[in-house]
């Protein structure tokens, strides 16, 4: 799979910068072009008389599906490399329900509020000084709002492995439902324009008739490949006759890997669902339910680390004909526990070594569990008098 290229190293940071900008760049024309720099027709939506910002925020989500399906599908880009930030249940929720009173109050998002404000518009530029603000704020109280930031953390969730079918398949429900979306919020225009007595927004329908036909046909072609690539490797996987052994791997090495790059790994906690779902290591996934088919859903180009409540001594049954390569946690959850997460013991002895030692698993710690570790207290040389050194011999001659 050659796709995405920034993780398969197709280029580096530098050049990526690069891209980076000047697609943010492109992004924020189209939005200024769209109308996204002016806050009635951002506020517009609110009220139901004009739909633009849902429409064309949507046909970016239901492209962006569509590809991503067809891509997959046909083993072009590699979807367990794509970078997806993990699931904060109530956070989450009580920050977007934060955002979108913004949003009516300001008329402006954050990205909108850039596009406005490097538009001119004195209003989009007061909206993201208020942006700016309000996250120097919640830094300054983070200390107290982070048990609630960091709790209900679900893990990385992707709809596809938590309903159990290929990726095209929701590609293709995302398209569906952009579809019956963008009729609906017309349909809206119509009854609150007219309630409002004012003019409906200009709808070129041949164009977004074409542009749904192309999305619904990719969305089509993208469910055959991804049946055709799972029945494929089902085969495969039934048809194997050598069992992989799997190779041990320490906490501290796996936490190192999952800090420098997680999308090459695949955690999953063998552990019962109530102390998974307590307590696991940070991007894991919890084991499903035996009658479940989750273990032919795992991609073989991360590598998969399988850990319980000590070592697992094989790779269980289902798990055992996975193509990929398998690890397994030495010591299992408590000892990344005990390594990473619990916080670490000053040395008492401040030697090179030990500083060093010290330093790396603090960071780690910090890394994950976002605590500092306790300083290094510093012995102050002592000041009693020691015993008395022996007094030197006086030389002797003839």
């Amino acid at each position: 799979m050659n796709l995405p290229l920034y993780p398969n190293e197709y280029f580096g940071r530098p050049f990526g910068m690069v891209v980076g900008t000047l697609t943010g760049v492109a992004f924020g024309f189209v939005l200024e072009r769209a109308g996204f720099g002016r806050a009635p027709n951002l506020a517009a939506q609110f009220y139901g008389t004009d739909m633009r910002v849902f429409k064309v925020m949507f046909t970016g989500i239901a492209t962006a599906a569509a590809g991503l399906g067809l891509l997959g599908g046909f083993g072009l880009v590699d979807l367990a490399q794509l970078t997806i930030p993990e699931t904060f249940l109530w956070p989450q929720l009580i920050g977007g329900l934060l955002l979108g009173v913004g949003f009516i109050v300001a008329g402006y998002c954050p990205g909108t509020a850039c596009v406005a404000a490097a538009s001119g518009h004195v209003d989009g530029l007061i909206t993201y000084v208020g942006v700016g603000l309000g996250t120097l704020v919640f830094g300054a109280f983070y200390p107290q709002l982070q048990a609630f930031y960091t709790g209900s953390n679900l893990g990385v969730v992707r709809l596809d492995l938590l309903l159990g079918v290929p990726f095209g398949v929701v590609a293709a429900g995302v398209v569906v439902m952009a579809v019956a979306c963008f009729f609906g919020a017309e349909a809206l225009e119509r009854i609150f324009t007219r309630r409002n007595a004012e003019a409906q927004p200009i709808v070129a329908r041949p164009f977004r008739n074409r542009a749904m036909a192309v999305m619904l046909a990719l969305a089509v072609i993208a469910v055959v490949p991804a049946f055709a690539t799972r029945s494929a490797s089902a085969s495969a996987s039934a048809s194997a006759t050598a069992v992989k052994r799997a190779t041990a791997i320490d906490a501290t090495t796996l936490a190192r890997q999952l800090a420098q790059d997680p999308s090459r790994l695949q955690v999953v906690d063998m552990r019962a669902q109530e102390a998974c779902h307590q307590h696991r290591v940070p991007t894991a996934t919890c084991r499903k339910d035996e009658k479940d088919d989750w273990p032919a859903r795992l991609l073989p180009t991360r590598a998969l680390v399988l850990y319980g409540d000590a070592d697992l001594r094989q790779v269980p049954a289902e798990l055992a004909r996975f193509p990929g390569d398998v690890l397994i946690l030495r010591g299992g959850f408590p000892a990344f526990q005990h390594a990473i997460l619990d916080p670490p013991v000053a040395p008492t002895e401040t030697t090179l070594a030990n500083l060093t030692a010290y330093r790396a698993q603090s960071a780690l710690h910090t890394h994950f569990t976002g605590q500092q570790a306790a300083p290094i207290v510093q012995r102050a040389p002592s000041t009693s008098p020691g015993p008395a050194a022996p007094a030197a011999k006086k030389g002797g001659g003839c």
